[in-house]
């Protein structure tokens, strides 16, 4: 499904902030990760990430030529190897987790462009229970997590509670 510019503004609204719970979407997959740091830090990495991509989702045409990477944390684009800079250590620990968990795998961690032109950050899965997500489970690592699972499609009883 292609998603129109509306759905990604929604998005990135639901991303830049936790929404109130009668404005999340009705079915949420979900992803525990246990962090390396406080979650309060892995939070504002994660979100800033996905935020300035959602951001380029709107503003660029994706037209195959190479997208600004302004915006972009800079710890995230050395995790992603398009800089001479070394991650930080929770981003470099992320990497090394996520080639261990996704095994034969693409074998080494998302480029940025590659990263930018793929991501899928779209959690609302509209009830489905297993979608492509490797590429948010590489941000969900790099931005500094120790263990990420899921996704999982909970039980839709218990997402009203």
């Amino acid at each position: 499904m292609i998603h129109t510019l509306q759905d990604i503004s929604r998005e990135l609204e639901r991303a830049s902030q936790r929404p109130p719970r009668n404005e999340a979407p009705p079915v949420l997959s979900t992803f525990d990760v246990t962090t390396f740091d406080s979650a309060d830090e892995y939070v504002a990495g994660l979100r800033s990430t996905l935020c300035a991509a959602l951001k380029l989702a709107i503003s660029e045409s994706f037209d195959g030529e190479d997208l600004p990477t302004q915006g972009i944390p800079q710890w995230f684009i050395a995790a992603s190897g398009d800089s001479p800079a070394t991650p930080p250590d929770f981003a470099a620990r992320g990497l090394e987790l996520y080639l261990a968990q996704v095994k034969g795998g693409i074998g080494r961690g998302w480029q940025l462009q590659e990263w930018l032109y793929h991501v899928r950050i779209w959690v609302d899965s509209w009830g489905e229970s297993f979608f492509a997500c490797d590429e948010l489970r590489w941000l969900a690592y790099t931005a500094g997590g120790q263990d990420v699972s899921g996704p999982v499609l909970p039980n839709s009883d218990k997402q009203n509670e």
